[in-house]
């Protein structure tokens, strides 16, 4: 379950999301590789045309695909 966020720099936007995993963005401004993981399961808040995701979210969201890779 999500925990609430306590500091405003623990919700990223996709933007510094993707700068902080090196991932590439279109010119719409959006990643092909989030909306892969957004389809995954990884939640995600949006305002104004924009996505927006809590940093626990991520994490669990990767330590989850970390796992199932070690069950593999």
């Amino acid at each position: 379950m999500t925990q609430k966020p306590e500091k405003l720099d623990q919700i990223w936007s996709e933007k510094d999301l993707c700068e902080r995993l090196d991932l590439p963005v279109t010119k719409s401004g959006h990643s092909r590789q989030l909306s892969n993981w957004i389809r995954g399961g990884l939640k995600y808040v949006e305002k104004s045309g924009k996505r927006y995701f809590f940093e626990q979210d991520v994490i669990d969201y990767l330590w989850s695909r970390y796992k199932r890779t070690e069950i593999d």
